[in-house]
């Protein structure tokens, strides 16, 4: 019995260690690839030129009229001048 309490206790406290420290999720670059995507995807759809954040607008194809690279932190979303392919790195 005394050994079943031992290593409850022992699991309790690794436990408590290891959720202490989770990291934070990045995820703002993620939401702005799904604005991004959507927007583009409705402008396409509709064929009405759209104008998104930071000078990005769509034209009624959904390509862009300015390359960007937007920096969230960690990660970059590249927004490809032409047909207006994001990538995320």
């Amino acid at each position: 019995m005394l050994e079943v309490l031992v290593t409850l206790l022992m699991i309790s406290v690794m436990s408590l260690l290891v959720l202490n420290r989770h990291s934070v999720i990045e995820k703002e670059h993620m939401e702005f690839l799904n604005d991004y995507l959507l927007l583009q995807s409705e402008v396409m759809l509709n064929r009405n030129p759209e104008a998104f954040r930071n000078g990005v607008t769509f034209n009624e194809m959904g390509h862009v009229n300015i390359g960007r690279t937007v920096s969230f932190g960690r990660h970059e979303v590249i927004i490809h001048l032409g047909n207006g392919y994001a990538t995320c790195r």
